[in-house]
């Protein structure tokens, strides 16, 4: 019979009780048919189950068995879902896995089991692992050591995606600039700072799985198949116009008084791509699109295109052509479901924390 166990809201993860991890979607992995018409890189739906559970606690327990703990316990099962992938293929693209493991990327802040943070239902899981990524000091020191010179050049006063003057919402209204974060740390920080009580967090942490799963299948996708890159994902998480500027929920220029609101970083952002920017961008990609085209074939963006950010405003994304893209020339539906992923996370994110009154 299972036990029911609770930290910040949540039931803890154990290998006695029903905790799922279902549908983890999407592990990439190069499939049949063989060569020439193969193999092809398929996403697979990862599905795994706690009662699966491996080096839960051994002291503190539930129901008599281990709980989950923060960057040691994992899911290993004999069936996960990307099965029909073989490994003569390379398996999936990232870590040439099939069946692998699934870890926690997330879990409670304030209550531990033997000296480590617990794992809940809701907590984020990755599947199809080989190893746990490590949370020391090699976050992979190449990526590690990017981010730190595109902060140097940030905190110098240069937008480190455009190379011109640093913009006014990548500049904290306190002093100084905002720290550069990637996007799956940004996400957990914002989702991280809504109380587990809220009954809005589960959807919000949802919406933010779905976004974050959707960039790193594109990614995965062009790697294997650079003509079928999404033109609103940058290449890889850690380029300079793909960091976010690590910005609190509730920042305004200027800041926010007793006698009203300033303006978010969203709403500055938006203010600074007027007509002169968005022309830019769209000649800068009607030059990329048509370049070795016949004049017959070229490519031409109406007055009212519509043009997205890939790193998004509120995130202080960059308005320069390289981090903004057409509508119409992001790439194929694929591309077309990571814009309603980032507009649905925005929309949530907006209505949770207006609801909490964090704005």
């Amino acid at each position: 019979m299972t036990k029911n166990v609770f930290a910040g809201k949540w039931e803890i993860a154990a290998e006695n009780g029903m905790n799922k991890s279902i549908a983890r979607f999407p592990d990439v992995c190069m499939s049949p048919p063989s060569p020439p018409a193969g193999p092809i890189p398929i996403p697979y739906p990862d599905t795994s189950f706690s009662n699966n559970l491996k080096s839960g606690s051994s002291t503190v327990k539930i129901g008599g068995k281990g709980a989950a703990l923060a960057q040691e316990s994992y899911y290993q099962e004999s069936v996960l879902g990307d099965e029909a992938a073989t490994r003569t293929f390379g398996a999936n693209v990232v870590t040439h896995q099939i069946t692998g493991k699934t870890y926690f990327q997330a879990w409670c802040m304030d209550v531990k089991f033997e000296g480590k943070n617990v794992c809940r239902h809701f907590d984020i899981t990755t599947s199809n692992h080989a190893s746990g990524g490590t949370t020391t000091a090699p976050l992979t020191s190449l990526e590690m050591m990017a981010i730190t010179v595109f902060q140097q050049k940030l905190d110098s006063g240069i937008c480190p995606c455009c190379d011109e003057a640093a913009h006014e919402w990548q500049k904290d209204p306190k002093g100084g600039m905002f720290k550069l974060v990637t996007e799956d740390r940004f996400l957990s920080k914002r989702v991280g700072a809504i109380p587990d009580s809220s009954s809005m967090k589960g959807a919000l942490v949802n919406a933010a799985n779905d976004l974050l799963a959707k960039k790193a299948a594109a990614r995965a996708a062009a790697k294997a198949n650079p003509a079928a890159a999404c033109n609103n994902v940058h290449p890889e998480r850690t380029d300079p116009c793909a960091l976010y500027c690590d910005i609190p929920a509730g920042t305004r220029y200027p800041p926010a008084t007793p006698g009203g609101k300033g303006k978010t970083p969203a709403q500055k952002c938006s203010e600074n791509f007027r007509e002169a920017k968005r022309k830019q961008t769209m000649r800068y990609w009607e030059g990329k699109l048509n370049a070795g085209k016949p004049p017959d074939q070229h490519v031409k963006f109406g007055k009212k295109e519509k043009i997205n950010h890939k790193t998004p405003k509120f995130g202080g994304g960059c308005s320069s052509p390289k981090n903004t893209v057409p509508e119409s020339a992001m790439g194929g539906p694929e591309c077309t479901d990571i814009e309603t992923a980032q507009t649905t996370f925005e929309t949530e994110m907006s209505r949770v924390e207006q609801s909490l009154g964090l704005t």
